[in-house]
């Protein structure tokens, strides 16, 4: 699908849902690529992506509230608190649905004190909540859950009041609002993130989502429970200099044209960025430790389109070496063999328009058993399509607002393909079918829908007020091909 500028504009903001199965978000950054919108536009649209489940991989990349100058390199080298040490009784300040609105660390002691750090758009952190409130009602007072995000009260409170209405009960889980205390004793990158204190006040584990259940917790209560660290932290990195230059890529002043491509760095989270195409000055790509198949998509995407998995078409023998289904730690474990790379291009002005075809021409040579083409094929695609005739759409104007969330859409004075995009790229990126606007509709449009729009039931009941609805049909639309390359006989 092509994309308008502004739709373009849209995308810069959801990195994570490009490069990342879904089980690895990172947690936000104001000093790396999605941080300034603002400067997107003159400068950089960045992209976040990801395909995956639960412990997921964001293209954004500091850990939560630890507030950096802009532009200046993270050290995260600092570890912070380790297993086996002991947590500084430090007093927590803003915190919601307890007791209190502050207490100290020595308050949970003599409890297993489980800290989960999340944010509202983290979908498996708030998948979690659910299981986490179970949890804390089945161990009473032996365990005690504490919720922590950087996130404002203005975005986080309106939000879990809204998903207790979708999902018709309250959760008691404490929640510390706009931390910065707690982030700062654990730095980490992917969200969701759990630190498990005993109580004495030791941490005793640092895990993934996926170890919080009844069984570890019965054991760490009896001190009989050994949980595989998550490992966390990323070496210091500067994305706004070259990649490999005098160890970040230098200052780049001289640079006039630049292409580096390395095997797979460990401690960069997987990302990438890119200066609009045709804007003034050099034009700049960045992918750090991204696979084959996602570097493809980014160089036939390019400017003006998007190809999630759904609109990529794999025609080779063996695609187990092109992709994987692990999740999590052996994600990663599978990216660092051999199967992800780092690619940066920097292009003088005069190449600007021509920056994706240099990626797709270099990406031809570094990867010879391969090739790859959009082709215009007719595939099944969750098609957004007009039940009558009655102009239920048309906008009373005003100012344009897109405020679209996981939980409700907001539009005025805009355009469906607004929503189709948002759709694709971070409510239903794991949908087997592609989202299309097949609606013929081209005037700006008014929609307002209360609906989980990562579920295609919800999002039809609320459609269904505007004479819209979304069906599997059968509809023609570009999407990405790689084959195997043809061997070439010898001449005789």
């Amino acid at each position: 699908m092509k994309l308008t500028k502004s739709y373009r504009e849209i995308l810069c903001v959801f990195t994570s849902l490009f490069i990342s199965p879904q089980n690895l978000i990172p947690t936000h950054n104001k000093s790396d690529t999605c941080h300034h919108t603002k400067r997107i536009l003159s400068h950089f649209i960045v992209f976040l992506i990801i395909s995956f489940s639960p412990f997921m991989i964001s293209l954004a990349q500091q850990s939560g509230a630890i507030k950096n100058e802009p532009n200046k390199p993270v050290d995260l080298t600092a570890i912070g608190l380790q297993i086996g040490q002991q947590v500084p009784d430090i007093s927590i300040s803003n915190i919601h649905n307890y007791k209190s609105t502050s207490a100290r660390v020595s308050d949970f002691r003599g409890k297993l004190l489980i800290l989960d750090f999340w944010a509202t758009w983290c979908s498996p952190c708030v998948a979690m909540i659910p299981k986490m409130d179970s949890l804390q009602k089945e161990f009473g007072d032996k365990v005690q859950f504490l919720s922590v995000t950087y996130q404002k009260e203005s975005e986080v409170l309106p939000f879990l009041e809204k998903f207790e209405k979708q999902q018709g009960r309250h959760f008691s889980l404490p929640n510390i609002i706009a931390d910065t205390v707690l982030h700062k004793l654990f730095p980490h990158v992917y969200l969701p993130h759990y630190i498990w204190i005993d109580g004495n006040g030791i941490v005793k584990a640092i895990t993934e989502y996926k170890d919080i259940n009844a069984e570890n917790i019965s054991k760490a209560l009896n001190a009989q429970v050994t949980l595989a660290e998550k490992k966390d932290t990323r070496i210091p990195y500067d994305s706004n200099k070259p990649l490999l230059v005098n160890g970040n890529g230098g200052d780049g002043s001289n640079l006039i044209y630049h292409s580096v491509f390395t095997g797979y760095i460990n401690g960069l989270s997987p990302s990438y960025a890119f200066s609009s195409a045709g804007q003034p000055g050099p034009g700049k790509i960045t992918a750090r430790n991204l696979t084959m198949l996602q570097l493809f998509r980014l160089a036939y995407g390019g400017n003006d389109n998007y190809f999630g998995l759904n609109k990529l078409i794999l025609e080779t023998k063996d695609s187990s070496l092109l992709k994987s289904k692990a999740i999590g730690a052996a994600y990663l474990q599978w990216l660092s063999q051999n199967n992800a790379f780092n690619y940066e291009l920097i292009t003088p002005d005069f190449l600007n328009q021509q920056i994706f075809k240099i990626m797709q021409d270099e990406l031809s040579k570094l990867f010879p058993g391969y090739t790859a083409s959009v082709e215009n094929r007719k595939i099944k695609c969750l098609v957004l399509k007009r039940t009558s005739k009655a102009d239920k759409l048309k906008s009373r104007g005003g100012k344009v607002v897109n405020n679209i969330t996981g939980l409700n859409c907001r539009m005025q004075n805009s355009y469906l393909g607004v929503l189709v995009v948002r759709l694709n790229v971070l409510f239903m990126q794991n949908s087997p079918y592609p989202i299309v606007d097949g609606t013929g509709y081209k005037g700006p449009a008014d929609l307002d829908i209360d609906a989980n729009l990562s579920n295609v039931r919800d999002v039809n009941r609320e459609l269904a007020k505007y004479d819209l609805q979304l069906v599997v049909d059968d509809y023609k639309t570009d999407v990405l091909v790689v084959k195997d390359r043809a061997a070439t006989l010898p001449e005789l």
